[in-house]
């Protein structure tokens, strides 16, 4: 018989939980995800390990006969990976000025031994197939914009909801408000230039257009960010968006103000699921703590604004 080490943690992390909300927060997992790896070790071994109750979950008495020898592959197993331990893990950003990089910055401030080797491709879809063949460990984006279905090998959790903002100079007549309602672009629009972006930045912008009845102008082009930023300053006096989590030039003195409804872009991060190495675990758990503490998919459904399909 071929056991599951998948399943061998999940039930490893359970006994020692006693608690099947607790473990799957250890495990970066959805509770019904825990549930079903269990369900299934306990079809292959043809007996019940657990006694579930409405509080609590105790080990039968083949789980208690079959936890040490549990234990022990998994420790084999952890000890094998751990021979590639002096390895960072490989993290694609993006680009390194976006919220990717921010919530990379919060997880070191958790875990200061954090060591990781970063990259940015420019977009979640050209970070696929080095998910796929082991180049990258971790990569981060808008899953549910990229135009196609994430490919069973790979998962995904939202842990970052960020709220996109208006960015205006100070000359605009918008600009000495505390807000900027949709309805005040409906003639002027939101202003967009052309220039390359991500596949999910763009299908992103569509959606909230659609979602929201906002008018695009894409007139003019930018070749990269900071030229976009210095149009917006000193062009006509046009609203763009920017990204709260985005570190802004400060001598460009750009106002920064908060829509009503507030639109919030979904930052997944993506792993392969027969990544086991002990530090990629540690990632995800840490990632998962953090934006619970952080309030970082905390948002008021009667205030906001977020694409159809997101879960959290």
């Amino acid at each position: 018989m071929d056991l599951d080490l998948a399943q061998v943690r999940a039930f490893v992390v359970t006994a020692d939980q006693q608690h099947f909300s607790r473990a799957a927060d250890a495990l970066f997992l959805t509770q019904q995800a825990l549930s079903k790896r269990i369900k299934r070790l306990e079809e292959s071994l043809g007996t019940q390990l657990f006694s579930r109750t409405n509080r609590a979950v105790e080990l039968t008495e083949d789980g208690h006969r079959f936890l040490p020898h549990a234990r022990e592959l998994i420790r084999v197993a952890d000890a094998a990976v751990a021979v590639f331990q002096d390895q960072p893990l490989k993290l694609d950003l993006i680009d390194f000025r976006l919220a990717p990089a921010f919530i990379l910055r919060k997880l070191a401030e958790q875990d200061p031994q954090l060591v990781v080797e970063r990259s940015a491709r420019q977009g979640l879809d050209n970070a696929i197939e080095p998910l796929l063949n082991g180049e990258l460990d971790v990569a981060f984006g808008f899953v549910h914009g990229i135009g196609k279905p994430l490919p069973d090998e790979l998962d995904h959790r939202v842990v970052r909801l960020e709220p996109i903002l208006a960015l205006l100079p100070p000359e605009h007549p918008l600009a000495d408000q505390s807000e900027i309602r949709i309805e005040d672009l409906a003639q002027e629009g939101l202003w967009l230039p052309s220039r390359k972006s991500s596949t999910e930045w763009h299908n992103f912008k569509q959606q909230l257009a659609q979602g929201l009845g906002l008018r695009v102008d894409n007139t003019g082009i930018s070749y990269d960010l900071r030229h976009t930023l210095e149009q917006a300053r000193y062009g006509k006096p046009r609203v763009t968006l920017v990204g709260a989590d985005m570190d802004l030039p400060r001598d460009l003195n750009l106002i920064v103000l908060p829509f009503k409804p507030l639109p919030l872009f979904p930052w997944s991060i993506v792993w392969h699921k027969q990544n086991k190495r002990p530090a990629l675990r540690d990632l995800l758990a840490l990632a998962g703590k953090t934006s619970r503490a952080e309030g970082w998919c905390d948002y008021d459904p009667a205030a906001c604004w977020i694409p159809q399909g997101i879960g959290t």
